[in-house]
């Protein structure tokens, strides 16, 4: 198979269903050794066979009525499931339910390979293996399966076990994988301590970690990669993936706008009471943000944000100057929804980065960076007026 899929693997500071169906779905995992799903197959395989009844072309933009399908290997505590599935479910009810799946790998290697033996099923299922088609699919399960195993559960594996003897609060690695071109988005995670204990140190970073890659899955379900001569017919369409990276628009917009979403909605929700706040307030978490920045721009001084890559020693600074990049936009348009009611709905219509970033901040990037890139280094003073204020008991942002 042709190794095309995007790699984004972003370290950590970067319900639904009858009660029938997961019955029957726990039943079925506990034959493949543990490996459980939590989400209704019932829902996603009724909803799938109708739109391909009407000819309808579900792909990695396409809204679904059945929720993310969250896959445990066996060693994963039971409460973890429930904790998962009501992060999923609230960062969904704000963006939209996307065709995804979530594995979230233990620290056993036997149960991570009965996760890869349940991922390939899936494949197998969802007809992504075609020794006729290997650009876009598996040969067949075996090349499935050490394809999953080698380029991530295995990786993921060994991070949850770091994470495990150095005592970190949360899951050390979490990421959005790619997959489009399989038509649905991949997410995989460590195992996610941050969830084991509610309201414990680490569980308010696991939500946070939920709201950034989810982010990634309403980033690029706005992003068409298909070159079609008819939309409706899949036979007709081609998977462009050099137009990938001219539509993400920049490694500090994508991952800047994630984290500037991850830490305004944990604050929305730690406002209306779903969740406590055990980390200060939200000019404090910006500021973290800030100071890690700033730290890591030491390594490549008189560069600028823009011209980041995930290779550069100082990429950790798209994080957290991105996310200052993303609270300056907002606030240039007096709109903190801008990035998921403006900016990624006219990208998804227009497909031009460009024009629709000019059309939505009234500058070009261009502009933009000849202001930011002097702009970060003034004052705390002068720099706070950028972060949103969150509204007592309903979580509204807003600028004063």
């Amino acid at each position: 198979m042709k190794k095309s899929i995007i790699l984004l693997l972003f370290l950590t500071m970067c319900s639904g269903g009858s009660e029938q169906a997961q019955t029957e779905t726990t039943s079925q995992a506990e034959d493949m050794g543990g490996v459980t799903n939590q989400g209704s197959e019932q829902a996603q395989t009724e909803t799938t066979s109708q739109a391909e009844d009407m000819g309808e072309v579900i792909n990695h933009m396409s809204l679904v009525d059945y929720p993310a399908k969250l896959y445990f290997a066996g060693d994963i505590p039971a409460e973890v499931h429930s904790r998962a599935e009501y992060a999923f479910s609230i960062i969904q009810e704000k963006l939209g339910k996307y065709p995804v799946e979530i594995y979230f790998v233990g620290t056993d290697e036997s149960e991570k390979d009965n996760l890869s033996n349940l991922f390939c099923t899936n494949r197998e299922e969802a007809g992504n293996f075609d020794s006729n088609d290997l650009r876009f699919n598996f040969q067949d399960f075996d090349d499935c399966m050490n394809f999953i195993d080698e380029r991530y559960f295995s990786e993921y594996l060994r991070s949850g076990l770091e994470t495990e003897q150095r005592g970190y609060q949360a899951s050390g690695n979490k990421g959005h994988n790619g997959q489009f071109e399989q038509r649905y988005h991949l997410l995989v995670w460590s195992k996610p301590i941050g969830f084991e204990v509610e309201n414990g140190e680490g569980y308010n970073i696991e939500f946070r970690g939920v709201f950034h890659e989810y982010w990634h899955v309403f980033q690029m379900a706005h992003m068409d990669f298909y070159n079609c001569s008819d939309k409706d017919v899949r036979s007709t369409c081609n998977f462009d993936f050099d137009s990938i990276d001219y539509l993400i628009g920049g490694t500090w917009l994508q991952e800047g706008t994630a984290v500037f979403k991850e830490i305004t909605i944990l604050h929305e929700q730690i406002k209306i009471g779903n969740l406590k706040n055990t980390q200060g307030d939200i000019f404090q978490d910006f500021n973290n943000q800030y100071f890690d920045g700033q730290r890591v721009m030491e390594q490549c001084p008189g560069m600028s944000i823009r011209d980041i890559k995930y290779s550069d020693p100082c990429s950790q600074a798209v994080y957290g100057w991105g996310a200052w990049a993303a609270a300056y936009l907002t606030h240039k348009v007096n709109d903190p929804y801008v990035f998921e009611n403006v900016y990624y709905p006219e990208l998804k219509k227009l497909g031009d980065p460009e024009l629709v970033f000019a059309n939505t901040f009234g500058m070009t990037r261009d502009e933009f960076f000849a202001e930011f890139d002097s702009w970060i280094y003034l004052s705390e003073d002068e720099r706070k007026i950028v972060i949103p204020t969150v509204e007592e008991n309903t979580g509204r942002l807003y600028y004063p």
